[in-house]
């Protein structure tokens, strides 16, 4: 049974606050114009290869889209400028759009935080007006003011071949030393990422480091099925090789839920 599309955007629009007064918290969104269009003409200077929009949520009473938007998304700028979060959500896959969810849902569990302190990439997909679903990046950043305000982006850009996935996953980086670092990968869960017991056995042959033929000699099974397996789970969880699978599984081991590094209020 496929997912309506608008169903589930009107859906995921619910977990957003309805109006300014949801959104006073510690850390306040600027809303003077003149001081938020001062930092966009920045931002466009320092990312000139990013589509930049102005989060709607932190900031309702102002609206941006840089005109780069346009060949990003494969959309028109007026069309992107008049699209609200319904419209916006309904060009998301329908089989991320949840996963997509489960990204916020992450980020809104790990607050209060340093907004400045932090980026989110989530990694999803989108229709364009042709109807084809392109890779998209897109990238959560806070600016602060010098009033202690904060102005909070969203960074779109396409995913270069080898970036592209399979699922939707998000990248958190923290400003370490004046460098963003990739401190942790959010995996939704998700029904098709279930592994077997056969493939389990795969996982800890990979991880103790026996190549293919090792593992099909230890399983009394062919290579090929070996590799069949491989391919499967690189899928399911969203890694390239070998190397980010064992990885993957040891983060997965590790955590009951998620990392206590990443908890509420350890941010």
């Amino acid at each position: 049974m496929k997912t309506d599309p608008r169903t589930a955007a009107d859906a995921f629009v619910k977990l957003f606050p309805k109006s300014e007064e949801d959104l006073r918290v510690s850390f306040q969104a600027e809303q003077d114009e003149e001081i938020i269009f001062s930092q966009l003409r920045f931002a466009e200077q320092i990312f000139p290869h990013h589509g930049i929009m102005l989060c709607p949520i932190s900031h309702m009473r102002s609206k941006y889209v840089s005109i780069n938007c346009e060949s990003i998304f494969g959309h028109s700028y007026a069309e992107l400028s008049s699209m609200g979060l319904e419209d916006f959500f309904s060009h998301c896959h329908p089989n991320d759009l949840p996963h997509v969810q489960q990204c916020l849902g992450f980020i809104k569990g790990v607050a209060p935080y340093e907004p400045a302190h932090y980026r989110f990439v989530t990694y999803y997909r989108f229709k364009n007006s042709n109807g084809e679903y392109l890779h998209l990046q897109d990238e959560k950043l806070s600016i602060k003011t010098s009033h202690n305000t904060y102005i909070h982006l969203m960074l779109f850009k396409r995913a270069a071949d080898l970036e592209k996935f399979h699922h939707v996953k998000m990248d958190i980086y923290k400003n370490t030393g004046g460098n963003f670092i990739n401190v942790y990968t959010y995996m939704p869960r998700q029904q098709e990422n279930t592994i077997t017991a056969r493939q389990n056995d795969i996982i800890n042959l990979i991880a103790k480091g026996f190549t293919n033929q090792e593992i099909a000699d230890q399983l009394h099974v062919s290579v090929y099925t070996v590799k069949n397996h491989k391919q499967i789970l690189f899928k399911r969880t969203n890694v390239r090789n070998s190397i980010e699978l064992a990885n993957y599984m040891r983060r997965e081991r590790l955590r009951p839920n998620e990392p206590s590094n990443l908890r509420p209020g350890n941010f």
